[in-house]
């Protein structure tokens, strides 16, 4: 009789027991479903907006949490402009395109944002043909006050048909990645024309500016002689190394455009950079903004600032130089066209009407 006593209690305490860990995982399990409710709402309200889906979550571990999206026509949802723009953004960044462009970009964008914002346009279907062109009209009417020397003459001009026209391309481009996104299914900048744009005669150096410049060069003469003597832009001037010659050629992947240039050196421009080879740079001293920006006003600073700026004098002028002077030496406009790393014979044909006449005469 005892021992059926002690054989019951026994039997009672383990019930007991198994009772008591199954309340626990009750317990764990409504804990962890509750947390798992939670983490999912907070998720959704970060990527989902409520007005567009109804959000259903089961409570259950065993059965997943499921979406049921509402009846919402695609055409119907309005797709946030900001968003979308940094999207557009982040596309460009993984092409490879080089950090100024994508800077300049992003500049014109940021401009298109700015308008909305004032205007409460915080939808891409808010941009209508109207708004498109309300907003390059106020760009026509913009002024810029970082010209050269503007801070000492208050000398604000309007903005170029040239950058106004490089405006409605990017804003054109930007609204056909909205569309290839099927975030919108037309263009507002599609309709807008083109500013007119008179052509206006690149600038090159004189023999005698030339010969100043040289002259007041200083820690930069090297660098000046490589821009004048080979015509390379002053953006792949700066990144050069050892590692970007060949025995009396350079080459070298372009910053602007992405293509491989290869084009032999006179000699004397190799007389001058030998004893740079051994530098992680060939010009160290031109890696910072800073000396770049010095390097620019060393030239500008031998001409009045009404000069430089209708001229636009800049390390750039170097490479118009460098087209003129090869022009006159008669080098056919298909080798300048390699020389100086174009895409198109056309961008070259730009520097046709600086042929001397004496050279021209010799064809006629």
């Amino acid at each position: 009789m005892k021992n059926i006593k002690t054989t019951l209690i026994i039997i009672y305490l383990f019930i007991a027991f198994v009772f008591a860990q199954k309340a626990e995982l009750l317990t764990q399990q409504v804990n962890v479903e509750n947390a798992i409710r939670d983490k999912v709402g907070v998720t959704i309200n970060k990527l989902v907006d409520r007005t567009q889906y109804v959000i259903i979550v089961n409570a259950r571990m065993d059965r997943k949490p499921s979406f049921q999206f509402s009846e919402t026509k695609k055409e119907d949802i309005q797709y946030e402009l900001k968003p979308a723009c940094i999207s557009f953004l982040s596309s460009l960044e993984i092409t490879g395109i080089s950090t100024l462009h994508l800077k300049s970009i992003n500049g014109k964008v940021r401009a298109l944002t700015a308008f909305c914002d004032k205007k409460s346009h915080s939808k891409i279907s808010d941009i209508t043909p109207e708004i498109a062109n309300q907003f390059i009209r106020s760009r026509a009417r913009q002024r810029v006050s970082n010209k050269y020397f503007s801070n000492f003459d208050d000398y604000v001009p309007k903005l170029t048909p040239t950058t106004l026209n490089k405006d409605i391309e990017t804003l054109k481009r930007l609204f056909n990645y909205f569309i290839d996104m099927q975030w919108t299914q037309s263009n507002p900048f599609r309709s807008i024309k083109r500013f007119k744009n008179l052509p206006k005669q690149r600038y090159h150096f004189s023999d005698n500016e030339i010969k100043r410049i040289m002259e007041n060069a200083g820690k930069f003469y090297d660098f000046y002689y490589l821009l004048f003597k080979t015509g390379i832009r002053a953006t792949d001037a700066y990144k050069l190394k050892s590692d970007h010659f060949d025995g009396k050629y350079l080459n070298i992947q372009m910053n602007k455009t992405g293509d491989f240039l290869s084009i032999p050196l006179p000699e004397e421009v190799l007389a001058i950079i030998k004893h740079r080879m051994a530098n992680s740079t060939l010009f160290p001293l031109l890696q910072s903004d800073r000396q770049r920006r010095s390097c620019v006003k060393n030239i500008q600073r031998l001409f009045e600032p009404d000069f430089v700026r209708n001229n636009n004098i800049n390390l750039h002028t170097f490479r118009h130089t460098y087209a003129h002077n090869m022009l006159n030496k008669g080098v056919p406009k298909e080798v300048l066209q390699t020389l100086l790393g174009h895409r198109s014979i056309k961008t070259t044909e730009i520097y046709a009407n600086w042929v001397r006449k004496e050279e021209l005469e010799r064809w006629v």
